[in-house]
């Protein structure tokens, strides 16, 4: 059920305090990975759609805090927010990042043969990790790809990231989230079309390894309540939910 008018209101105001305000507190960088971390494998971290790195944090400190000991990145892949500004205009930058990274990402798998590469992103930032994922060569796959809440329309096609992964896609999606809706009404999603989103209803695609985390009501236990928020900057539940698909190679 999408939110009354209101609501749509209110998030067209808070989008606009946040282009004027929000990259000014995007203060925090995670610390370099050493190079005995990269030796053992890399886990990349793609922001939502603000691209800013702080939002970043709760993940990273999540992993951490786990004891994983891998090299953690922080790839912003764009500008903050240009893609609710210009949803068409921006696509062929997006491609265009996705092709670079998965020339970067392939290099390092080729210099760290065997070691794990996880691709882990959220909302908007599901763009542009299953055009990385297609665009790794054949003999450079990663491992994993983990996206929450995926602001992008529920029926794009998965087949060529899939193709490039050893252990599969892991998607967190809710029906709870109605902001969701509210975002593709008045601004469109991330892919720039103003459809079905996958963050609600997950994707139409059925392939044995995409793997689809529905929220349950035990969530809610954690601070997750379903809604497009719950997902990020909540430590516990990361750490619950998530870190786990990272702890394992298969």
């Amino acid at each position: 059920m999408k939110p009354p008018f209101p609501a749509r209101s209110c998030l067209v105001v808070l989008l606009s305090i946040l282009s004027a305000g929000c990259p000014a507190i995007d203060v925090w960088r995670p610390p370099a990975p050493t190079p005995e971390e990269y030796a053992r494998g890399l886990i990349v971290l793609y922001p939502g759609s603000s691209n800013l790195v702080i939002e970043q944090l709760g993940f990273y400190t999540a992993l951490k805090e786990s004891g994983v000991d891998l090299a953690i990145e922080v790839r912003p892949w764009g500008q903050f927010l240009e893609h609710v500004f210009d949803p068409i205009g921006t696509q062929p930058r997006f491609t265009e990042f996705a092709r670079q990274e998965a020339a970067r990402l392939s290099e390092y798998i080729r210099a760290h043969p065997g070691v794990p590469v996880n691709l882990m992103t959220y909302s908007g930032g599901a763009i542009v990790v299953p055009q990385i994922a297609a665009a790794m060569p054949a003999d450079a796959p990663i491992d994993r790809i983990i996206m929450l809440s995926p602001g992008v329309a529920s029926d794009m096609d998965l087949s060529a990231a899939l193709a490039r992964t050893s252990a599969g896609m892991i998607v967190y999606w809710s029906p709870r989230e109605e902001g969701v809706y509210v975002i593709t009404e008045v601004f469109g999603l991330a892919d720039g079309r103003f459809d079905h989103p996958a963050a609600a209803l997950g994707f139409d695609e059925t392939d044995a390894r995409l793997t689809q985390v529905e929220w349950s009501p035990e969530m809610a236990a954690l601070g997750n309540n379903g809604e497009h928020l719950d997902y990020f900057f909540n430590i516990p539940w990361i750490k619950a939910y998530v870190v786990p698909w990272i702890l394992t190679r298969k």
